[in-house]
C-alpha cells in the first residue's frame, strides 16, 4: 500500500480521486509534527529560554523536538494506517518549499521504521503533475532542510534573547522578531513622517468640460512665487496666491467655455505585469478587492487545495513550457494570433528565489469558472487567470493627446489630456473582468470651443479648491509586504503571518483598514531595536540584516555554504548583539517598568523621593539599583493594575472571597496585598479554575470509551488520576479530564 502525505487536509479528497482507491492512502498532518521544545517541566531551563542546543564543531545542534499542537494525533493516525498493512511506502508530499522539506525530514525519521520514505513534490493539484511526481520519487534534501533548520534556530535564539529587553521598553508586553521588528520599523517610520508633517495650504482652479478635466497651472518652477509643499516639492497646479486663485476662478465662470491653443500627441506602449508571486497576489487582492493579506491567503490556498491553482507560496513569475503552449493556444482560439506575445512577461531572475517554482497560474487556463466555490474565491480565481493570460498577449498600444486651453482675460494655462488605446493588446484579457479600455479615437484641434459642463450637485464648475497637503497614508497590510518583499525581507510563506502576528501582540492596530503602532510597538521600534547592533554597528533588525541572512541561507539552500559554519557564525554575531545591548539599555534612560516601580515605591514611602532624586537623570542601571535597595529595606509594592484586575476575574471564576483564598491557599496575605503576595495567589488561582472546570461531554464520552476498552469501571479509571469518580474530574487544558484521556490512551497503547 502506498501512503501519500500532504500538510493540508484539503487535498486529500482531490488527490486520492486521482490516484486511486486501490493502491493508494492520501493522510495529512496539519503542517509541522515537530517543534523546538517550549516545555521547561521537560527540557533544561538553558535550552528552552536561551534556545542553546548542543552541537559538534561546525555541526548544526540537534534539539530535542516536541509535538506541535496536531502533530502527535497526525502521526498516530498515520501509523495506524500503516499497521494495518503489510507492505506500506511512505510518499512525503509536504510542500514544495524550505518548510515543506523539513516537514518531510521529520516524518522520515519517524516513519522510516515502518517502511521506505520517499520525496515527492508537485506544483500543482492534477493527474498529471500527481503521477509524474509519485513515478519519480527522490531523497529528501538535507541542504533545504538545513537551511530551514538554521531558520528556526535563529529565530528562536532572536526570539527568546531579545525579549527581556523588548519587554523593558514595551511596559512587559511581547518580544522581537528578526523579521517581524523591521517590518514593525516601517509602520513606525511612517508615522513618524505623519506626526513630522507640516500641512502647506494652497488653492487649485479645475474645470469640467465634454472633453476632460482641466486644471490651471499657476506658477513656472523658477518663479519665487512657486507653490511647494513641506519638503520642497514644487507643483504648478496649486499656489499659495488666494487672489490669483479666485480671479483664475472667476475668468472660467464668466467665459462658460475654454478654447484649446495647443495639441501634443504622444504614443506609448505598456507590456503586461507577469504572472502573480506571492506578494503581488497579495497586493493586487487588496487594491481591487479590499481583501486582508489572511483571506487572499486562504482563498488562494483553497483554489490550490481543489487543484485549480498551482502553489500559491512562490517568489517565482515564472510559468512551465507546458502552460505557455496552452495559454498561447487559448490566446490564439479567442483574439487570435496577432495577440499572442512571442515570449511571456516574467520578471529577470531576483536575488531571494529559494527554489523553481512556477508563478501562480490557473492549472486549466480553459476553465472560465471554479465550479462549487463562493463569490470572493471566484473573483480571485478569474484575477489570477486574467493576470496569467495577459502575460502571455502582447503590449497595449495608448495614444495621449496633451492638451493647453485658455479663456479670455486670463493669462494661466490650462492643462488637460485625453487617451485612448490604439490597440488593447493584454488589456484584453481583463475584457473577462468587466474591464474593458477606451479605445474610441478622439480628435481635438486648435482652436476647439469646449463648452463647460452642468454642475453636479455639491460640486461647482468650474471648482474653487482651498485646501491644506495631508501627512503621508499610513500603510495598509498589502502595502506592508510590497516593503518586505523589495527590502528582502520574509518569504512567501510568512508575509501574511507576520503583518498578523504583528496586531496580535499588539504593536500594532488596524484603524479604517490601514496600520498604526501602538505605544508599545513604537517603544520596541525606537527604544528596544536600535540597542541590537553587529561589531560594525549595522543594526540587526534592519532590513539589511535580515535580508543578508536570507542570501546566506540561499547560499546553504542551493548547495554552496556550509551550514554549521553558517549558524555558529549568526549565533555568535547573535549572543554578542544581546551583551552588547544589555549594557547599552543600562546606560540608558529608565525604562518604563523601572519608572513605574519606582514610583510605586515612592507611592508606598514618599520620603524615599529626595533620597532618588530626579527620576529622569537616572539610568536605567541605576534605576534598578535603587529598586533593590527599597525592596531590601522592606518596602512592598501594591499589586499593579492588571494584578488586582486578575485577582478579581480569578476569585469570581472560582466563587472564593479572599479571605477563603488565603485560608485554603495556606498563603500568608498581608492587608494590603503585595505585589510578590499577589503574584502567588493569582498562580494558585490559576490552579484551582482548572480543578473547578467541568470536562465538557465530549471529554467524559472520551473518557468512557476508553476505560470499557481498557476494562475499567469508572472508579478504577479515575484511580489513574487520584480521582474518586467522573463528577470530581477537572476540565479545561490542564483539567484531571485531559490528564485521565492521556492516561487512558498509555494503557491502551500499553
Amino acid at each position: 500500500m502506498n501512503i501519500l502525505i500532504v500538510e493540508s487536509k484539503a487535498k486529500c479528497k482531490t488527490i486520492l480521486k486521482h490516484l486511486g482507491r486501490d493502491d493508494w492512502r492520501v493522510l495529512s498532518t496539519g503542517g509541522h509534527v515537530e517543534t523546538l521544545p517550549s516545555d521547561r517541566e521537560k527540557h533544561p531551563k538553558k535550552e528552552v529560554k536561551k534556545a542553546y542546543w548542543p552541537s559538534r564543531g561546525d555541526q548544526l545542534p540537534e534539539p530535542p523536538w516536541e509535538w506541535e499542537e496536531r502533530g502527535e494525533a497526525a502521526m498516530k493516525a498515520i501509523k495506524k494506517e500503516a499497521l494495518q498493512h503489510d507492505d506500506v511506502t511512505f510518499y512525503l508530499a509536504s510542500d514544495p518549499d524550505r518548510e515543506g522539506e523539513r516537514i518531510a525530514w521529520h516524518l522520515e525519521k519517524l516513519l522510516t521504521d515502518l517502511g521506505p520514505c520517499r520525496r515527492v513534490t508537485f506544483q500543482e493539484v492534477t493527474k498529471t503533475a500527481l503521477l509524474k511526481a509519485v513515478s519519480a520519487p527522490k531523497d529528501v534534501d538535507q541542504a533545504l532542510v538545513d537551511a530551514a533548520l538554521i531558520r528556526l534556530f535563529v529565530d528562536r535564539l532572536v526570539g527568546w534573547r531579545t525579549g527581556k529587553v523588548a519587554r523593558r521598553f514595551s511596559n512587559g508586553k511581547g518580544a522581537m522578531g528578526r523579521v517581524q521588528t523591521p517590518t514593525l520599523g516601517f509602520v513606525v517610520e511612517r508615522e513618524l513622517e505623519r506626526d513630522l508633517h507640516v500641512p502647506v495650504a494652497y488653492f487649485e482652479v479645475r474645470a469640467r468640460t465634454g472633453l476632460t478635466q482641466w486644471k490651471v497651472h499657476f506658477h513656472e518652477k523658477k518663479d519665487v512665487k512657486a507653490w511647494r509643499d513641506d519638503k520642497g516639492k514644487f507643483d504648478s497646479k496649486r499656489t499659495s496666491d488666494q487672489v490669483l486663485a479666485h480671479n483664475a476662478w472667476e475668468q472660467i465662470g464668466a467665459s462658460g467655455s475654454l478654447t484649446v491653443t495647443d495639441v501634443k500627441r504622444r504614443e506609448s506602449s505598456k507590456a503586461p505585469q507577469p504572472p502573480f508571486r506571492t506578494d503581488t497576489l497579495i497586493q493586487a487582492a487588496g487594491s481591487r478587492f479590499g481583501w486582508r493579506p489572511s483571506k487572499t491567503a486562504k482563498l488562494a490556498g483553497q483554489l490550490y487545495s481543489t487543484g485549480f491553482v498551482t502553489y500559491i507560496r512562490t517568489d517565482s513569475t515564472r510559468i512551465s513550457e507546458e502552460a505557455v503552449l496552452a495559454g498561447k493556444a487559448f490566446v490564439e482560439q479567442n483574439w487570435g494570433r496577432p495577440m499572442v506575445a512571442d515570449q511571456p512577461a516574467v520578471d529577470p531572475k531576483e536575488e531571494g528565489i529559494q527554489d523553481a517554482h512556477e508563478a501562480i497560474r490557473p492549472t486549466n487556463l480553459s476553465l472560465l469558472t471554479v465550479p462549487e466555490v463562493d463569490a470572493d474565491t471566484q473573483k480571485l480565481y478569474a484575477l489570477i487567470r486574467c493576470r496569467t493570460l495577459a502575460a502571455l498577449m502582447i503590449p497595449a498600444k495608448k495614444v495621449s493627446l496633451s492638451l493647453t486651453a485658455t479663456v479670455a482675460d486670463l493669462a494661466l494655462p490650462i492643462k488637460g489630456s485625453v487617451n485612448w488605446y490604439s490597440e488593447p493588446g493584454w488589456c484584453r484579457a481583463f475584457d473577462l473582468l468587466d474591464e474593458a479600455v477606451d479605445t474610441r479615437i478622439k480628435t481635438v484641434k486648435v482652436g476647439q470651443v469646449d463648452p463647460l459642463m452642468a454642475p453636479e450637485p455639491d460640486i461647482s464648475n468650474p471648482e474653487f479648491v482651498e485646501d491644506a497637503t495631508k501627512p503621508p497614508g499610513r500603510y495598509r497590510a498589502p502595502a506592508i509586504i510590497r516593503m518586505m518583499k523589495t527590502a528582502g525581507i520574509g518569504r512567501p510563506s510568512t508575509f501574511a503571518k507576520t503583518v498578523e502576528k504583528l496586531v496580535s501582540s499588539r504593536y500594532l492596530i488596524e484603524e479604517d483598514g490601514s496600520l498604526a503602532p501602538t505605544e508599545a510597538g513604537r517603544s520596541v521600534w525606537l527604544g528596544a531595536a536600535p540597542l541590537y547592533t553587529l561589531t560594525d554597528g549595522e543594526p540587526i533588525f534592519a532590513s539589511g540584516y535580515t535580508a543578508e541572512m536570507e542570501r546566506q541561507l540561499d547560499a546553504v539552500a542551493d548547495g554552496h555554504s556550509a551550514a554549521g559554519a553558517v549558524w555558529v557564525a549568526m549565533r555568535d554575531a547573535i549572543r554578542d548583539a544581546h551583551e552588547r545591548a544589555k549594557i547599552a539599555r543600562d546606560q540608558g534612560k529608565l525604562t518604563a517598568p523601572t519608572l513605574q516601580r519606582l514610583r510605586a515605591y515612592i507611592g508606598v514611602d514618599g520620603t524615599v523621593a529626595e533620597e532618588i532624586g530626579d527620576l529622569t537623570e537616572l539610568t536605567e542601571a541605576q534605576g534598578k539599583e535603587w529598586a533593590k535597595t527599597l525592596r531590601e529595606r522592606g518596602l512592598m509594592l501594591p499589586p499593579s493594575e492588571k494584578q488586582f484586575a486578575e485577582v478579581e476575574r480569578l476569585l469570581a471564576a472560582t466563587g472564593l472571597t479572599l479571605e477563603k483564598a488565603a485560608e485554603e491557599s495556606d498563603l500568608i496575605l498581608s492587608e494590603p496585598l503585595s505585589r510578590k503576595e499577589s503574584s502567588a495567589l493569582i498562580e494558585w488561582l490559576k490552579a484551582q479554575v482548572v480543578l473547578h472546570r467541568v470536562p465538557s461531554p465530549k471529554q467524559l464520552r472520551w473518557i468512557a470509551d476508553l476505560a470499557k476498552k481498557k476494562g475499567l469501571d469508572e472508579s478504577a479509571a479515575c484511580a489513574l488520576v487520584d480521582c474518586e469518580n467522573y463528577a470530581a474530574l477537572g476540565g479545561g487544558r490542564g483539567g484531571s479530564a485531559s490528564a485521565l484521556i492521556e492516561a487512558l490512551k498509555g494503557e491502551e497503547l500499553a
